[in-house]
């Protein structure tokens, strides 16, 4: 299974897709170009400076402390740790209801009151835990998601309309480095987490073919569900179920 790559490298990549030396980073993230250069040069990042660049660079800063190889903070885990969570029904219904559904969906979903924490977030279970490599960080950026891995082959399999179906203990090894992470996998994975794929596959050094069959039509709508949705309580996520039934007709 590929390594990761370091995070000032991956860095370096994402500012150039993104045409930003570092004065301009360093600008729009509010940091000092000297701290920003010590992180390209090979110093690990501050949670705060990971905070600061997630907007700018446009993902979720809790990824990028996944890519950084560093906890999550508390406050950026899903809310609950329930293991009965499961935003899979939702998912389906998301890719057969009208793009108007979908909105409505997630206006749904953004409209429920933010509740107490149930506790730290997010899938932590002791088969949940991985020796570094790409596959962990891809398996630790899903349960950032509150995913486990049944929710993440159901989800995989939604956003690449079918065509990658695996089973869960398929899914589990790919985080233990036994089942490979190759090109369409990771371009999978990408859009289930909503990250550009050439970003998601700079991480682990993964080379993508120019001829990669496209996601489905609606995976990019089925990323931003599953993202919001992680700040459901599993109460909360009940209701939205209801929702989604009502928005599909079902």
């Amino acid at each position: 299974m590929t390594g990761v790559l370091q995070f000032g490298a991956l860095l370096a990549q994402l500012m150039g897709r993104r045409a930003l030396d570092c004065a301009a980073l360093a600008a729009a993230a509010g940091t000092a170009p000297a701290e920003l250069q010590a992180v390209l040069d090979g110093q690990s990042p501050t949670g705060r400076l990971l905070r600061d660049l997630g907007p700018v660079l446009g993902l979720h800063p809790a990824d990028l402390f996944v890519l950084a190889g560093q906890p999550v903070p508390d406050d950026l885990t899903p809310v609950t740790r329930n293991p009965n969570w499961s935003i899979s029904p939702v998912v389906y219904d998301a890719t057969i209801m009208p793009a108007g559904g979908r909105r409505l969906l997630q206006e749904a979903i953004r409209a429920q009151p933010l509740l107490r924490r149930e506790g730290r977030g997010g899938v932590d279970r002791p088969y949940h835990r991985y020796k570094p490599g790409f596959g962990a960080t891809l398996l630790e950026l899903t349960h950032s998601r509150n995913l486990t891995w049944l929710c993440t082959a159901k989800v995989l399999h939604a956003v690449t309309g079918g065509r990658i179906y695996l089973s869960a203990s398929t899914i589990g090894g790919v985080g233990r480095g036994t089942v490979e992470a190759t090109p369409e996998l990771v371009a999978g994975f990408a859009g289930l987490l909503g990250i550009p794929a050439p970003d998601l596959a700079a991480a682990g050094g993964i080379l993508l073919p120019d001829d990669l069959p496209p996601l489905h039509p609606r995976a990019t709508d089925v990323a931003a569900i599953v993202w919001e949705a992680r700040r459901l309580t599993t109460g909360q996520l009940d209701g939205i179920r209801l929702t989604s039934r009502h928005l599909t007709g079902r």
